[in-house]
This record gives structure tokens, C-alpha cells and sequence, in this order.
């Protein structure tokens, strides 16, 4: 990581404030923004930034760029997202009275949602206007609505000022950290709330510099995200009992943040057993189910194009296991495993056939939901010795296939129709909640203990 140069931090606050991007220490790309007045008394937030970042051996660029405008009080009033990687993300949003009003175009046509919030949210970009003109100590803690734009999902961000810090140029910074849709970051503001530094999760992390110092980039490859993801692990998992029971000790985090699923995963106090699904268990079910063809930003069900080849791979399946496996099939056998580093969308997929477990499981889960197959995204860490023995991030799908129509795993990137007892979800749901994980990434490590025998007749 590269020191704070004290000539970046004598910029005036309507000047352009450069950032150098790090991922583990390795200097990935730049950040440049600037803060105007407006005519009203508010603030125009201008950012945009370019970096690259590795998965399985492979670098992808993404460049971003966002104009915020905020009222004298720092509440937002409008703003524009453009995230542009494999795939392409644009929001366009406003506050409407108290509805945040926006317009989000992500693989298929523009999807317009209407946000009900009774006080106008911050951003990432805006909330440290929250802090201009504030005395700050350590231990104080605000509350502020806030948005986060590539989930389109509303909630609550607490700001908590923790410890002073000696800034290069001989003035006082605080370190707060921000707490606020399922993730967290912590900032080093300077006494104009200005951020000097930002550590995020998975070593990502960036630091003013001067225009020349961060647009000189490592002439090296990226640091490996995948690998970041590791989850440590100690003990032997037997290759020969695939399906289970495997028992694991979690440790790192709290372990009140793995579901306790029976039929999935079962756990008590702070260990987990792992049981995969048996077929011979399934009960014979109609192809569809009810209600379940929700919708979503990644998972555009009701696409004219997602419907057609939903029907055409389900054809004339008898019973949803059968369906299921069609779909499984397609996906498995169709779509070119590759690292796609950008937000997954269904119907995208559908028309690239190619990317990594988010592309694929988005795409399995749009297609079973719109032949009326329930079914959910999973996400969390599963076992590998490719790049080292451990556990690893994925996501895979979940359908209701088990006995008393339970949720059976599956998964179409690794080819495992049932999945293995080697998949530890960490949360179910849609790219709002995956966000959650990233608190975890880095901190949980794994531990096998003693399984308890595997029930009367088995696999394994």
C-alpha cells in the first residue's frame, strides 16, 4: 500500500481528488472525483474510476462513473450510475416527493422501481457530507437512510467514528466506519470529511494520491479474487462419502451467520453438518409449483425470450425432477465456463452463454422460475483443492425437490445434480443479499470435526 502524499492532501474541496485502487497491496487501477457547488446551495458528487480485477487466471477491466446532486443538507436529490465490465449496468434515479424513482437497464429492457423512503437516502459517494461542520469523537455514531444502487435495496447506514489519526500534512483525520447494506467499509476523513484513505473488504482498499502517482498502475496481474475468497481449512475431507454427513467447526465469524436448514445444513452452537439431498428420497411432484415466479432485477422471469427456452428445454417433462434436471442439463452442458466479473442478469446469460457460478446460477434459477419451478439462488463457499485445499465463494441454486417438498441443491458449474455435501451456504437470495457475504470473505475458517453417522442407507 502506498503512503499518503502530503501534496494530494492540499487540494481545495472543489478541486479533483485522485485515488490509487489496491487489491492486496497490488495497485489495480485510479479513482478520480470532484465536488462543485450548485446554484441552490447543494453539492454535484462527480466520480469515476477504472481498475482491474483477477478470477481464475484471468483480468477483466471495469470502469465506473456516477454523478450525484445533493441538497444543502447533504440529501440526495438525484443520480447516475454507469458500471461497465462483461456486463453493462446503468441507473438513473431521483427522489419523487418520498419515493426514490429509478430507471435501471441490466441485460434486458429498462426495469423502472418506485422506493418508498420517508426521509431522501445517502450514497457511498454522499455520505460523508453527513460529517461537514461535525465535531467528531471516537464511540459517536450516526444513522443515516442510505441506497446502494447496484442491489437498487434501501436500509439504514451507521456511521461510527472511531480512532484519531496524524495526517501526512500535520492536521487531525478519523477513521469511521460505515455500516450499511450488508456490507462495511471503514474511511480515514480528513477535517473536511473528505476521504484519505478507504479499506473495503477482500484487501480492496484505495488512497489519495496525486493525478501522476495513481495512474501509475503495477504493470502486473491482478490479485486473484477467487483466492482472496478462501476460506481456511483444517482436516481431511474424504472424497469417499460425496454426500455427507460432513461436520465442520466454523470459526472467524459469528456462527449465528450460517442458517441453521435441515435437509440442507444442520447446525448447533458453532458446528454445522452438511448432508446432501438423496434422489431416491425425492417425491414425485408436478413440474410447477405456487407463486413462485417472482421476478427480479438479476432474474428477468418474465422476458419473452426466458419464457420461450424455459419452455422449450422443459418440453414435456413428467415431473418437476425431471424438469429440473433438463434445465440443469441445459445449463451445465451450454453455458462456457469463464470468469465474468459484473452483476449476472438472467436473460444476458441467456444470450451470451458464458460466465462463472453468478452467471449461471442466475440463468437457472430465471429459467426454473419461469416454467414455475421453485427455486432460489444460494450462495456462500464450497470445497476445492484446485487452487489449494478449502473452501471457496460460490453460488448455486436451490430447488424444491426433497421429501415434503423440501430445498434440494444443485449445481450447474460444478456439474452436480444433487450437490455435494461440500457446499456451506452462508445466505439465500437474490444479489442484495450476497453482498452480506463479503463481511465474512477473509474472516471464516473451517474445521473438520467428527460427523455423526450417515443415516440408514446413505450414499457415500
Amino acid at each position: 500500500m502506498a503512503a499518503i502524499d502530503p501534496a494530494a492532501l492540499t487540494l481545495g474541496p472543489s478541486e479533483e481528488t485522485w485515488t490509487g485502487i489496491f487489491i492486496g497491496g497490488v495497485h489495480v487501477g485510479y479513482g478520480v472525483s470532484r465536488q462543485s457547488a450548485t446554484t441552490d446551495g447543494g453539492t454535484l458528487f462527480e466520480e469515476r474510476s477504472s481498475f482491474a480485477l483477477g478470477a481464475m487466471g484471468q483480468s477483466q477491466q471495469v470502469t465506473t462513473a456516477s454523478v450525484a446532486v445533493a441538497d444543502s443538507l447533504g440529501n440526495l436529490k438525484s443520480f447516475d450510475l454507469v458500471v461497465d465490465t462483461v456486463q453493462r449496468l446503468v441507473v438513473r434515479a431521483e427522489m419523487r416527493g418520498k419515493v426514490l424513482h429509478a430507471e435501471v437497464e441490466m441485460g434486458g429492457e429498462p426495469v423502472v422501481i418506485d422506493e418508498p423512503m420517508d426521509t431522501p437516502p445517502s450514497l457511498l459517494q454522499t455520505a460523508n457530507a453527513r460529517l461537514r461542520g461535525v465535531e467528531l469523537h471516537p464511540g459517536d455514531t450516526f444513522e443515516v437512510p442510505f441506497f446502494q444502487p447496484l442491489t437498487m435495496q434501501a436500509s439504514t447506514m451507521v456511521i461510527t467514528v472511531e480512532a484519531p489519526e496524524l495526517l501526512a500534512n500535520g492536521t487531525v483525520g478519523h477513521w469511521v466506519r460505515l455500516d450499511g447494506g450488508g456490507s462495511a467499509i471503514r474511511r480515514l476523513v480528513d477535517e473536511r470529511g473528505d476521504t484519505v484513505r478507504e479499506e473495503g473488504a477482500m484487501g480492496m482498499s484505495t488512497v489519495r494520491m496525486t493525478r501522476e502517482a495513481a495512474m501509475a498502475v503495477d504493470d502486473v496481474e491482478p490479485p486473484d479474487l477467487v483466492s482472496t475468497s478462501r476460506a481456511r481449512l483444517t482436516g481431511f475431507i474424504d472424497p469417499a462419502r460425496p454426500m455427507g454427513p460432513l461436520a465442520l467447526r466454523i470459526v472467524g465469524i459469528d456462527p449465528a451467520r450460517v442458517p441453521d436448514e435441515p435437509g440442507l445444513q444442520v447446525r448447533s452452537g458453532e458446528v454445522v453438518v452438511l448432508t446432501a439431498s438423496e434422489r431416491a428420497s425425492w417425491p414425485v411432484l408436478p413440474v410447477a409449483g405456487q407463486g413462485d415466479q417472482e421476478a427480479t432485477l438479476s432474474l428477468p422471469v418474465f422476458e419473452a425470450e426466458v419464457q420461450a427456452k424455459a419452455a422449450e428445454v422443459v418440453g414435456d417433462a413428467a415431473d418437476r425432477a425431471e424438469a429440473a434436471r433438463r434445465l440443469y442439463d441445459f445449463v451445465y452442458e451450454g453455458v462456457q465456463k469463464a470468469p465474468t466479473i459484473g452483476i449476472p442478469n438472467g436473460l444476458q446469460v441467456l444470450r451470451t452463454m458464458r460466465g462463472d457460478c453468478n452467471e449461471h446460477t442466475a440463468l437457472y434459477v430465471t429459467l426454473a422460475r419461469a416454467a414455475g419451478i421453485p427455486s432460489r439462488i444460494a450462495a456462500g463457499v464450497v470445497y476445492s483443492s484446485a487452487l489449494g485445499p478449502g473452501f471457496y465463494y460460490h453460488a448455486w441454486p436451490e430447488v424444491r425437490l426433497g421429501e415434503g417438498e423440501a430445498w434440494v441443491s444443485i449445481d450447474p458449474t460444478l456439474g452436480e445434480f444433487p450437490a455435494r455435501a461440500t457446499h456451506l451456504k452462508l445466505v439465500t437470495g437474490d444479489l442484495d443479499r450476497q453482498i452480506e457475504i463479503i463481511g465474512a470473505i477473509g474472516r471464516l475458517a473451517l474445521e473438520v470435526v467428527p460427523a455423526p453417522p450417515p443415516a440408514s442407507g446413505a450414499a457415500g
